[in-house]
């Protein structure tokens, strides 16, 4: 249903982007992109679910994939790269590219890195089986699964038995209703009768256990011919204290959190003191090699600590396990973490121009002659600066709760709750970096307003 209008939101933006004006705060393609669509994302996440995947405009190229793969080869996508390693390297890269390139304040590249992603789905979707750039390339997509571990919904069944009596498997197989009865799409493609496609990231319904890889495209539900299978209210604690995930999704969650401090702490005037002590010590100007530098270093030491951290804890537990079957095992309590860092700077970015959104799409209509009236560009500059920083500390603390909670329940399903201890320490060291770093004067990026100096980024 948001799918179409989405799409025409892009294409808008793109639009703007390459023939509008080149002010950040004054284009559709940035203010749209790095303002809004991400405020909103984790607004819904934490409200609803990963609604954004459900309305992915990415979602339309379907229909043309389908045509593609008449006329290029098909592939079956590698088995080493059936995992989340490819989508952490992607999104280091971005996160990266996004600090060296300023692409908040550029809407012509913008406008190109949308471009560029409709163009990698549409290319990805047609050489290798449907649902291969969702579930394996899209670094979006997986920063809306990991999020969606704090979501208050998920895919589930209504009776496991009616699951288990299922021949076709319908919500994975897809399903086609021939004169005959329902049959599995996957092994009738030539049938005649309506057709219901299957999860397209292949999650067979009553496995599921957490929102991971779970597009929420609702395939499922229109495929099971019993209407067993629904959209449920639940628990995230459940998740965190009783799932066991692989050791991919831990560790993009744990990367993802030292990715976006970073990414806030590049913004205050910390990071340029730290850059231009570094360019003094190794004699260089080379911002992409400071950058870098910077990333490496913070990442690198976020990964060994969390290594050390979750060995400690298993060695109190009593459990004789490596360093990486420990941060598997104690894991779950970044992800609520993950989620309160990037909703906190996420929600900085948002607030600072909630309603420029108006203007800057009345701008881009009315470049397309249409009658819409003169942007009020004083609506950009309403910003709620007494909400920011007080909201952003409430974040970080439900945040920094969730993760407690997390980690005791895994402390106590080992049967020694200080266990938990070592990995709680670390949580609240970082939930306190965090606010110092949020605390920060910093860019007020794709606004209208000067950069500030008071905390939560306001001059």
């Amino acid at each position: 249903m948001l799918q179409l209008p989405l799409l025409l939101l892009a294409v808008l933006a793109i639009y703007d982007g390459f023939v509008g004006r080149q002010l950040a705060p004054k284009n559709l393609s940035t203010v749209s992109v790095w303002l809004h669509y991400r405020g909103l994302l984790v607004l819904a996440i934490a409200v609803a679910g990963n609604l954004f995947c459900s309305a992915c405009p990415l979602m339309l190229t379907r229909g043309l994939t389908e045509r593609l793969r008449k006329f290029v080869p098909q592939f079956t996508w590698p088995m080493r790269l059936r995992n989340k390693y490819l989508v952490i390297a992607i999104t280091l890269v971005y996160l990266f590219a996004y600090e060296y390139f300023d692409l908040w304040a550029s809407p012509w590249l913008t406008a190109w890195l949308m471009v560029g992603y409709f163009g990698a789905a549409l290319l990805v979707d047609a050489f290798f089986p449907a649902g291969t750039f969702c579930k394996y390339v899209c670094p979006l997509g997986s920063f809306n699964f990991t999020l969606s571990t704090v979501s208050p919904t998920q895919i589930s069944v209504r009776d496991r038995q009616v699951c288990l009596d299922c021949e076709g498997h319908y919500c994975v197989n897809g399903r086609v209703d021939t004169p005959e009865g329902p049959r599995p799409l996957a092994f009738h493609a030539q049938a005649e009768g309506e057709r219901y496609p299957g999860c397209e990231t292949q999650l067979y319904a009553p496995q599921i256990e957490s929102n991971f890889d779970c597009t929420l495209c609702f395939n499922c539900v229109r495929a099971c011919p019993y209407d067993n299978v629904s959209w449920e209210v639940r628990s995230p604690a459940r998740e965190w204290a009783g799932v066991r995930y692989r050791a991919d999704y831990v560790w993009l969650g744990v990367l993802l959190f030292f990715a976006g401090f970073m990414n806030a702490f590049a913004m205050i005037p910390a990071y340029y003191t730290l850059a231009e002590r570094a360019s003094e010590l190794l004699r260089t100007r080379n911002e992409a090699l400071l950058l870098g530098l910077a990333f490496v270093v913070w990442v690198g030491l976020g990964v060994g600590l969390t290594v050390f951290v979750a060995h400690w804890a298993s060695r109190i537990a009593g459990i004789a396990e490596g360093g990486f079957a420990a941060v598997r095992r104690w894991g779950s309590a970044f992800f609520p973490l993950a989620f309160a860092m990037w909703a906190g700077h996420y929600a900085y970015h948002f607030l600072t121009g909630w309603a420029s959104i108006v203007p800057v799409t009345q701008q881009a209509l009315g470049n397309l002659g249409l009658p819409v009236g003169e942007p009020n560009w004083q609506l950009a500059a309403l910003v709620p600066e007494n909400l920011l920083y007080p909201l952003q500390v409430f974040i970080l603390y439900l945040g920094l709760m969730g993760s407690a909670y997390a980690a005791f329940a895994r402390a106590r399903s080992v049967g020694r709750g200080t266990a938990a201890l070592p990995v709680f320490l670390y949580i609240t060291v970082l939930v306190v970096l965090t606010l110092w770093v949020l605390a920060q004067p910093m860019e007020m990026r794709g606004t209208l307003l000067d950069p500030g100096s008071q905390p939560g980024g306001l001059k």
